[in-house]
């Protein structure tokens, strides 16, 4: 990884406040199509990347919101296929047109295409996490509202950018990032009983993500480039390994229960199950175990651990805060709970957790916010907890404690080393 000098961290208090650093050349032109839609007519919706999550969030769109997808773009002719198909079958019951063939974008870089769409209004950003920022800053440039998956970014400067772009961007449209637990009826009445005191203040915490692996893209006769790229997810550079990509759930409810981000961790990582996947390159294969301590403000110790085995059948994921008064419990499959030291206290339910449920609910805030003109920025609260998961990769890849601000001033940035034009060779996908 390349390090450049950046500017000193600023405090956790001012964080949220003070992503204000500009970013050169960013022109937002207003998306005029969004104003002149009537409130009962649907906003078009243009997907970044055609794979599972695409799917899943974009069929959460159709069912729970006044959306229709008006355009695909994705490196992969399968899978531009598969996509088209489903959304063209999902919306003929609601009454909408079949996407137009014209806004179908092949390659690596035609999303600088599709968000130019005069059909689209909102992007639904589900690309590798490296390819992120540039995806988020086509789509503010080009005046379109923007809903991106977590993680941000896989790296520091990634995150840095998407704090730029969304500064820049704040009150012209909206910006939604993909944590869904805090628009959970169960997490959100846990976390404001934590807030409003009544486990007391917290003084350890423990948290985890033990779950399956996951399986493979590639097929026979693909190449190396193919490969890496179909299987992403394997790849630290673009997906910023198992921590930041699919761990960060955890510890964005962890940031969020602290009111903080970590000043500090330390940890280990290791591969002691997946050792080889197809195309991802010796030394860039994402771990499949972290074990960390989490350092929050007043040096409370949050113990963090994960693995992603093939243990199919096996899932558990959840935290716990302990506090002076009692202790809290989220786990992601069972309801919020509080248990207080009281002599005979009992066990008592925050509520059910149902992330499903949840990812319905803040996708109707999001149009909806867009609707009325209330133009929602979380750019800053994503970048935070993101790069408080990079600092936990950090600190277990080198096997030293890594300081947030340590972190901000190396400005870690990603040498991808890829070539994305030649995945046009084979014939299967173009790349203009």
């Amino acid at each position: 990884m390349k390090k450049h000098s950046a500017p000193a961290h600023t405090p956790r208090r001012d964080f949220l406040k003070k992503t204000a650093a500009t970013g050169a050349g960013l022109l937002i032109v207003p998306a005029a199509s969004v104003y002149g839609t009537p409130a009962n007519s649907s906003l078009g919706l243009g997907i970044i990347g055609c794979g599972g999550r695409g799917n899943y969030d974009g069929g959460l769109f159709v069912e729970h919101t006044e959306t229709r997808v008006t355009a695909l773009m994705d490196p992969f002719e399968d899978r531009l296929e598969s996509t088209r198909a489903r959304f063209d079958k999902l919306g003929e019951g609601r009454g909408h047109a079949k996407i137009a063939n014209e806004n179908i974008f092949k390659g690596a870089r035609a999303y600088e295409k599709l968000v130019q769409s005069k059909d689209v209004d909102v992007v639904l950003v589900t690309s590798p996490p490296y390819f992120h920022p540039d995806h988020l800053e086509a789509a503010v440039n080009a005046g379109k509202h923007v809903y991106l998956e977590k993680p941000v970014a896989s790296d520091v400067h990634g995150c840095k950018r998407v704090m730029k772009i969304g500064e820049r961007a704040r009150g012209k449209v909206s910006i939604h990032v993909g944590f869904q637990k805090r628009f959970d009826a169960g997490y959100r009445a846990a976390v404001e009983r934590i807030h409003g005191g009544e486990i007391g203040d917290i003084v350890l915490g423990q948290s985890f993500y033990y779950t399956n692996d996951l399986d493979r893209q590639n097929k026979p006769g693909m190449s190396d480039l193919e490969s890496r790229v179909r299987n992403w997810v394997f790849d630290m550079a673009l997906s910023g390994d198992i921590l930041v990509e699919q761990n960060i759930h955890i510890i964005d409810v962890v940031n969020w229960a602290m009111k903080s981000h970590p000043v500090k961790a330390i940890g280990s990582c290791g591969r002691m199950v997946r050792k080889q996947v197809d195309g991802i390159p010796p030394g860039m294969l994402t771990h499949d175990f972290y074990m960390m301590t989490y350092v929050y403000p007043g040096d409370v110790h949050v113990s963090f651990n994960s693995n992603q085995f093939r243990n199919k059948g096996y899932r558990s994921q959840g935290e716990r805060f302990f506090g002076t008064l009692g202790v809290a419990e989220t786990f992601q499959s069972g309801p919020a709970q509080i248990t207080l030291n009281k002599e005979g206290a009992q066990r008592q339910d925050a509520g059910p957790v149902n992330l499903n449920k949840a990812m319905a609910t803040k996708l109707k805030a999001f149009i909806e916010g867009i609707r009325e003109g209330r133009f929602e920025n979380e750019t800053a609260q994503g970048a935070e907890t993101t790069l408080s998961t990079v600092l936990g990769r950090m600190a277990a890849t080198s096997g030293r404690e890594m300081t947030w601000d340590k972190m901000m001033r190396s400005d870690d940035k990603w040498d991808l080393k890829i070539n994305l034009d030649a995945l046009g060779s084979n014939g299967t996908v173009s790349m203009k």
